[in-house]
């Protein structure tokens, strides 16, 4: 697993500078696209924009991007601070 800074797309907004590690990051043949898994560290008032089961865009700071999933939204043990875990659209 490693960190990673980038942007969450959620239809016409975007939650920039948001922050996390990979689990899971796979090139996609033929395309630029990335299959994406890990976990985001947001903030209650951030969280509030997402649904699970919904697909998002994450951009990453380096160019990668790709299509995910939020799985789940759970408290992360710090204060005013959620885990949002995310698997890739397949």
């Amino acid at each position: 697993m490693h960190e990673f800074q980038g942007d969450l797309l959620i239809g016409g907004e975007r939650l920039k500078h948001v922050h996390g590690e990979l689990e899971e990051e796979v090139p996609q043949p033929d395309c630029k696209e990335w299959h994406l898994a890990g976990h985001l560290h947001l903030s209650p008032d951030q969280s509030q924009l997402l649904e699970t089961d919904r697909p998002y865009r994450l951009q990453l700071d380096d160019g990668r991007a790709g299509q995910v999933i939020v799985s789940r939204i759970a408290p992360d043990g710090k204060p005013n601070e959620l885990l949002v875990d995310f698997l890739p659209k397949r």
